[in-house]
């Protein structure tokens, strides 16, 4: 995470280890706006205040581009990389448009290669069982 007002200095900045998620976020923002938690799960995760703590002199953060053209990183599939032609006729316009099972496919083979994928399991509670 990168905040001015994260604890440190210019001469020595700081570096903040801990993991956050979305939900850190959402507490974190309930607390600042003063709300009430939505539900248990953000009740209970921790507040990112570590971020906030600092007198907030630390400099601006300024991007390091060096590797944007050498290759190393920002790299795009190929054309003819494995899944790109599927891939390239789902839909990302908006959020779940895609097929999930051909996606999950792809990024399956992406990571696993010619490894078999498991086949889905799914559960089933009829009329309310194993509420």
């Amino acid at each position: 995470m990168i905040s001015k007002y994260s604890p440190g200095s210019a001469a020595r900045p700081n570096v903040e280890h801990r993991f956050y998620t979305t939900v850190n976020m959402v507490h974190t923002i309930e607390v600042l706006l003063g709300l009430p938690p939505m539900n248990q799960n953000d009740a209970y995760a921790p507040v990112m205040s570590g971020l906030f703590t600092g007198p907030g002199d630390q400099p601006a953060f300024k991007a390091d581009f060096r590797n944007l053209r050498n290759g190393l990183i920002y790299e795009t599939n190929r054309k003819d990389s494995p899944g790109a032609n599927i891939s390239s006729k789902m839909d990302f316009s908006r959020p779940d448009a895609a097929n999930a099972a051909s996606l999950n496919r792809v990024l399956w083979h992406d990571q696993r290669g010619s490894a078999p994928m498991p086949k889905p399991r799914h559960t089933f509670f009829p009329d309310g069982e194993g509420d």
